[in-house]
């Protein structure tokens, strides 16, 4: 009883979310947004069109629907309150190619650290941690570049103007493997602190599915 009463309480408050990015969404200049986030905006159909990782996403103007671009499938909310809180909260600014970890980042890092290593950093050497050749492959599948950083490290764009690397250490008789994730400097400026987490967690989750076409 009490897991579903949790499982309920986490569905209410996700559609909230949902219902309040779109409020959001609504107040902005559908053009500006996406000018600003790096995606397109198509004016035929009033919608912005953006990649998240590898998948081509539709949010339509004003109501916030998102749909895939691509395929006949229910858009999981979580994607949908990812994508709408970037467009709302990218600004434009330019990436600086300084990399920074997540304690780094300022607006909440330390307390958001104990989810993020879990979701992210645990994920990535659960999964990577004893083949991390592999993370460098399924990252290219991505449309990744290799990234100096780490013995096995990839970037993925993430969202279009939210660059991110997945890093490992692959260990030896003396030390543990290990891993690392860090962002440009600018991440903030695109998504609030807790999006970040669930970012980089959606970017490892793809990792380990396009581990399947190697």
């Amino acid at each position: 009883m009490c897991k579903k009463m949790e499982t309920n309480n986490l569905k209410q408050a996700y559609e909230l979310a949902y219902n309040k990015a779109c409020e959001d969404f609504q107040r902005w200049d559908c053009r500006d947004m996406a000018a600003s986030s790096g995606s397109i905006f198509d004016a035929p159909t009033n919608t912005i069109l953006i990649k998240y990782v590898n998948e081509n996403y539709k949010i339509s103007f004003p109501s916030g629907a998102v749909t895939y671009a691509e395929k006949q499938e229910v858009v999981p909310i979580t994607v949908k309150i990812v994508l709408l809180h970037y467009l709302v909260r990218a600004g434009g600014q330019p990436l600086k190619n300084t990399w920074i970890s997540f304690k780094d980042i300022s607006a909440g890092g330390m307390l958001y650290s104990e989810p993020f290593t879990k979701r992210v950093i645990n994920y990535l050497m659960n999964i990577f941690g004893n083949k991390p050749q592999t993370l460098l492959q399924a990252g290219t599948l991505l449309g990744g570049t290799s990234a100096t950083c780490g013995d096995y490290g990839v970037q993925i764009n993430v969202l279009p103007r939210l660059p991110i690397i997945y890093a490992l250490w692959a260990g030896d008789d003396e030390f543990m493997p290990r891993a690392t994730v860090l962002f440009d400097a600018t991440a903030p400026f695109y998504l609030p602190t807790e999006d970040l987490v669930v970012a980089a967690a959606f970017g490892v989750g793809q990792l380990v599915k396009a581990t399947k076409a190697l």
